[in-house]
Formats: structure tokens, sequence, C-alpha cells
């Protein structure tokens, strides 16, 4: 059983084009494609989403699934780099480069049910090698399709202390699909750079 399909940019656009979404989500979709017109994308099937489901035992909001049975990410699964954030955020001050991992519950099991369980939403991203940020989306408030960013470190430390960590979490993105428009770099495990066009 596929756990997502994949396409070259032309097949990619083909699904933006035929999925019933509103224009921004489109236009976010297709600035992606145009920043690397060379990758390899990718498309959840309903049946990974429900695995992912079943193994981080979350229910993922209608948004998010919706939009990742459009359009994904890219296949194999790269670092990427945002050129900024709709929102102003602690980590945008960050003198050095920020290198993200995107996907389905990227955190540990401990760190990922620390997030489920005490700030209510679900890890889509992580700055590599760093429990520094991470990113994830609101499983509370199903509707709100915003990104949102919080340090792992300073939730642990909260979790330790039984402190609220409302103030630690940020909206970062507007959307999935603005997250995406956002990556201006992409990079392979060996340290391979691709740029946007």
């Amino acid at each position: 059983m596929a756990q997502h399909i994949c396409g070259d940019a032309s097949a990619a656009a083909s699904w933006i084009w035929d999925a019933d979404l509103p224009r921004e989500h489109r236009q976010n979709l297709s600035r992606f494609i145009e920043r690397f017109p060379s990758s390899t994308f990718t498309r959840d099937t309903e049946e990974s989403l429900d695995a992912a489901e079943s193994n981080d035992g979350v229910v993922l909001p209608p948004h998010l699934r919706r939009l990742r049975s459009v359009l994904a990410f890219v296949d194999p699964p790269l670092l990427v780099r945002f050129d900024s954030y709709d929102y102003a955020i602690d980590v945008s001050d960050a003198e050095t480069d920020i290198w993200y991992a995107i996907g389905l519950g990227q955190a540990g099991d401990e760190m990922l049910a620390d997030f489920l369980e005490h700030a209510h939403g679900y890890v889509i991203g992580g700055w590599h090698g760093s429990d520094e940020s991470y990113l994830m989306v609101d499983i509370r408030n199903v509707d709100d399709e915003r990104i949102f960013e919080c340090a792992g470190t300073d939730l642990a430390y909260a979790v330790e202390d039984g402190t609220s960590v409302e103030h630690l979490v940020e909206p970062a993105f507007a959307s999935y699909t603005s997250m995406l428009a956002h990556i201006v770099a992409m990079r392979t495990w060996k340290g391979e750079i691709t740029r946007a066009r």
C-alpha cells in the first residue's frame, strides 16, 4: 500500500488544478513548485494520513488532511530553510540559518506527546539537530489553519515546573501552504543545497 503519491512538477501542478482549494492555497502551492521545478513532489493518501493518526494517537485537523492530500512535500524528504515567517516570532531573530525537517510527527516520542498533551499541538516540523524550534498545527481549534512555533526546550521546562505553556506558542505561518511557499532552500542530509529559482 503506497504511503504517498509521487510526481514531477507537471503532475503536481495538475494536482493543484484539480483540487477544490481557495485561490490563496493554489497560489502558495504553485509558488512552491515553481521555486523547485526539478523536485519530485508528493501527496498523501487517505491511508497514509490514517496511519499517521493511528501511529501518533492524534486526529489531524481537516485542513491539514485536505492540503497534504493535494501536495504534501517532496521525495525524498529534505531539510528546508525559510525566507521569512508570516508573523513575528522569536526564532526569526536567530543569527544562524535554521534548517527544518518537515513531516507528520516530526519529533521524538516524548516531545511529540508533550506537545499533544500540554500545547494541544501536533508537530509537523522541527529544527534539525536541535530542540529549540518546532512547528505544529493546533489540534484543539481545528478550524485554525495557522502553523505555530514553540521551543521544545521551553516546553520541557514548563512541563517539568507545572506551568502554563500557552505563552510559549506563537503563530508562525498563516497556513501549511504558506509555509511551503516560504521555503527558499532545500538541503539533503549530506549537505547538498538546492536554492529556490
